[in-house]
């Protein structure tokens, strides 16, 4: 079923919006800066904060668990906001509060404050990030659509990376105690500079008159913290019981909300995620293999690191260092995206994943051999790791937009980022798990069974990836029959 307008009796007139231009769309990028590079420079920068704090490694983890926590919980509802609201509106608010809880954070003096403005921090993010997407899908020209979309993957790898330089330069020029506080400045002014510029941004919103549905809202934002909490904290919540506890709390509270929002959309309403477009199979799809990716991509990164550390005897910068050339390949290869689409067409995300399947178990293969510690013998593997991920996620992340009707963009965008932070949660959980398990079951100490834990887990994810790769085949037959579909449709009325 392809869900592409509301129904007729309750649509409303389209409220008239200016295309996107290049400038605007620049600006939209630049607002999106903020929200990568504060997740990837406070994960490096986690051990100072500790240290300057004061705290232990439980207090670490809850600094970096309340900006995740929020920023998941915000996403859709937010999408909800701009769709009714105005994207521009909620973008401008959720940049300038961004700003403003940058600069208090960096100014926090103890773990309380920290935590607290942290999870502002990730509320503003989750209220400005689905208008990035929901702008561009909604505004821009066909000619800055996709360009527009490619370029949003390519700037989330950007900022990762970026943040973690930013961190590492940063931390060792200023300290531990001014280092993590600078870096959160940074990231605020980062925002400000794209606040300042936000008038070339089109306002749009829905044409739907979409109600609030604070019932499904409220469902949704408690079932996603009961779910996204015990997955960033892990054991540091109390042992395994309160954990499944949790999940088990929020799996149902998710259940109720499902049910909530097919009953409200059979009474004729539109709910904050209408089940009709996550009926669209291309959708459906394209948001599963959105949580495969991303739950391979956190876990991958957590595993590498850890293995960089304890196997390899490198610092946490070090580690960064390791995988500049896996970022690099990451960011080209999604700048050059449109180009490569153009030769591989609509089977570039099926290639891309049974390639990086084969480049995982090459990994495998790698560091449980006798190249396994050096690192230098991984290069070539993690350049073509860093290819085969961006010609899987810029891809993906098109499908559920572009399949998506554009009165529910906000709706799309939002979906697509909570499930980008629940894969990254789940892949430390669950696969990181693993992989420490491997590693302690494999040796007297925990160092010398890393290769192991990361053999094991790196094939899970490789198997994982193939179920991608199915699912890539399945969203690209669907293209071409419904495309097929279509130009039968137009010879008929020819003839």
């Amino acid at each position: 079923m392809t869900v592409q307008t509301v129904p007729a009796a309750r649509a409303a007139a389209p409220c008239p919006a200016r295309a996107l231009t290049g400038a605007g769309l620049a600006v939209l990028l630049v607002a999106y800066l903020p929200v990568n590079m504060t997740f990837g420079s406070v994960n490096l920068l986690e051990p100072a904060i500790t240290a300057d704090l004061g705290v232990s490694v439980a207090g670490g983890q809850l600094v970096l668990s309340a900006y995740t926590t929020a920023f998941a919980a915000t996403l859709v509802v937010a999408g909800r906001l701009g769709d009714r609201f105005g994207r521009r509106r909620l973008l401008t608010a959720g940049v300038a509060a961004f700003g403003v809880a940058s600069v208090l954070a960096a100014l926090a003096p103890n773990l309380v404050v920290l935590v607290v403005l942290r999870a502002v921090l990730g509320a503003a993010a989750g209220l400005f990030t689905p208008q990035v997407l929901s702008t561009i899908q909604s505004t821009a020209p066909e000619r800055l659509r996709t360009p527009g979309v490619t370029l949003f993957a390519a700037v989330g790898g950007i900022a990762t990376v970026a943040g973690q330089l930013l961190a590492g330069a940063v931390a060792q020029a200023a300290g531990e105690h001014w280092g993590w506080r600078l870096v959160q400045v940074v990231a605020g002014a980062t925002g400000a500079v794209a606040l300042l510029a936000l008038r070339t941004v089109p306002e749009s919103r829905s044409t739907a008159p979409l109600a609030l549905d604070l019932r499904g809202a409220a469902l949704l934002g408690t079932g996603l913290l009961l779910v996204v909490v015990p997955l960033t904290l892990g054991t540091s919540a109390g042992g395994p019981a309160p954990v499944l506890a949790m999940l088990a709390a929020g799996g149902a509270v998710l259940t109720v909300f499902a049910r909530s929002q097919r009953a409200a959309e059979r009474r004729g309403e539109l709910p904050v995620v209408p089940p009709s477009v996550l009926r669209t199979p291309a959708v459906g799809q394209g948001l599963i293999m959105t949580l495969l990716f991303f739950t391979c991509y956190g876990a991958f990164l957590y595993e590498f690191s850890a293995l960089a550390q304890g196997a390899f005897g490198v610092d946490a910068w070090g580690a960064v260092v390791l995988l500049l050339g896996f970022g690099a390949a990451f960011v080209t290869t999604s700048l050059a995206l449109p180009v490569v689409e153009r030769r591989t067409g609509r089977w570039t995300m099926t290639g891309a994943a049974v390639g990086q399947a084969a480049v995982l178990v090459c990994l495998a293969v790698t560091v449980s051999g006798a190249h396994g510690g050096n690192p230098a013998a991984l290069q070539p593997l993690l350049i073509v790791l860093g290819v085969t991920q961006a010609l899987m996620y810029g891809p993906v992340l098109r499908t559920v937009l572009s399949r998506t009707p554009t009165w529910a963009a906000g709706v799309a965008g939002g979906l697509f980022t909570t499930l980008q932070q629940l894969g990254l949660g789940l892949g430390v959980a669950l696969l990181g798990g693993l992989f420490h398990a491997v590693s302690t079951a494999a040796a007297g100490t925990p160092g010398d069974g890393l290769p192991r834990g990361f053999t094991v887990a790196v094939t899970v994810q490789a198997a994982l990836t193939l179920l991608f790769a199915f699912l890539a085949a399945r969203v690209a037959r669907g293209g071409a029959a419904g495309r097929g579909r279509g130009a039968a449709g137009r010879r008929g009325e020819g003839r």
